[in-house]
Order: C-alpha cells, then structure tokens, then sequence
C-alpha cells in the first residue's frame, strides 16, 4: 500500500481538526503551523476534503475547518479514496491483464492481491477518526511508543494491534 504526501497529510488534518475543532473552527494556518504541512499544499487538501463533504469550510475572521459529520462517522477509507482516488496500489495490478498461460479467471496472483485489497479495505474502512483519536489519547496518556516498522521474530513480521476491533 502507497499513500502519497496528499493522503498523509490529509490524514494529519482531518485528526487535527477532528481533536480540536469540535465547538471551534480551526484555521488552515494552526492546522499547517501544529502538522507541519506546507500552507499551499494543505489548503489545496482541504478543498478537496469539502468538496467531497468531510469538512465544512468558512472563509473570514470567524472562518476555519470542521468536520461535516461526527468523527465516528467518517472512516480513513472516506479520506483515502479523496485525496488518493483509491486505498491501495493493488488496484492498479488488478487493472492490468493477466497474461499468464492459464488466464485471469484462475491468476492466483490476482486472487493474492484481491486478498491484500480487501484486508487493506477492512482496516481502513473499519477504522474511523473517533477511533484514531481515542487511540492517540490513549498511546499519549500511556506514554506508548509506536514503533516505526514491525519488527520480525525468527523471520516472521510480529503483530501490530493498532485499533480496538
């Protein structure tokens, strides 16, 4: 799975905005200064995050950034398919044709990456920003560190449980 700067960085704002623009709007600037993310970029981010209705977005003295629905309501799958058009690089294998001698109906290549797709789109569709921040809180108040990759023992990738199912 590949996502761009867009699906991160969209990703960072719309927990930021979720976390702490509940009763105020937060501006593109506290959202780019506490994120790290360019200005341009980010405003260009949450045009098309309204466009699609994730956010609202008002413009002057009293304008910023909310969510247009509860954060329980909106998944990572919703913000992915947004800015990145779809959740997974495998889209684009399944795409191509299977030229394989014994044909794209038995391609069990293509069976391992529907496989991958629809974990990845289980994950991602069951996972929503209420989650998130819940378990930012939580990994905050813990003081949990989050490793930067998953580890292998004897070989085998250990098992990362990031979210509550």
């Amino acid at each position: 799975m590949k996502i761009s700067t867009r699906g991160e960085y969209g990703l960072r704002a719309m927990l930021y905005i979720a976390s702490h623009g509940q009763d105020d709007p937060v501006t593109s600037k506290e959202i780019a200064l506490h994120q790290a993310i360019p200005g341009p970029y980010l405003r260009q981010i949450l045009a098309l995050l309204s466009k699609d209705h994730l956010i609202q977005s008002n413009r002057g003295p009293q304008g910023g950034h909310l969510l247009a629905r509860s954060a329980d309501a909106i998944t990572l799958r919703d913000i992915l398919i947004t800015l990145e058009g779809q959740t997974t690089s495998v889209d684009q294998i399944l795409a191509l044709p299977c030229n394989i001698e014994v044909g794209p109906e038995h391609c069990v290549i293509r069976e391992v990456f529907l496989k991958v797709k629809q974990a990845v789109n289980n994950i991602l569709g069951g996972t929503t920003l209420a989650q998130l921040m819940e378990r930012q809180q939580e990994i905050l108040d813990k003081k949990i560190q989050v490793p930067s990759d998953l580890a292998t023992d004897g070989g085998q990738p250990a098992v990362l449980h990031v979210l509550p199912s």
